[in-house]
């Protein structure tokens, strides 16, 4: 595929875009690969915030937890899991055993971080 006249063909324009400082060649690949897969904007498949506020489909601000130290747990994952997965935690109790370890991995680690910060707090009264 490099060997391919039109492909050097490419590299090029899009080298002399990037040079130009004009705007980045990932942006005009974009485009042309936007046009052959007919992507549309968000609007079309999510709808607008207007429209996802009257159907009552905003975010629920409560629940959001993003950033750092607040990894989120997949909602019943071994229930959603991948068949090949199943499978695998059905033929095999360590795999279960590994994830719950993992899981309880995470909840010590969350809670230890928990206790730091309230010993802190403790420390500087």
């Amino acid at each position: 595929m490099l060997s391919d006249p039109f492909t050097y063909v490419f590299l090029n324009i899009c080298l002399l875009l990037e040079a130009t400082g004009l705007c980045s060649g990932a942006w005009v690949l974009a485009g042309i690969h936007k046009r052959i897969a007919g992507f549309q904007r968000d609007e079309v498949y999510i709808g607008t915030a207007e429209e996802r506020a009257a159907n009552d489909m905003k975010d629920d601000n409560e629940n959001i937890q993003v950033g750092v130290g607040h990894p989120r747990k997949l909602p019943g994952f071994s229930e959603n899991a991948p068949e090949s997965l199943k499978k695998l935690m059905t033929n095999d109790p360590s795999v279960v055993d590994y994830i719950a370890s993992v899981f309880n991995a995470r909840k010590a680690t969350a809670g230890a971080a928990t206790a730091a910060v309230i010993y802190e707090d403790e420390a500087e009264d």
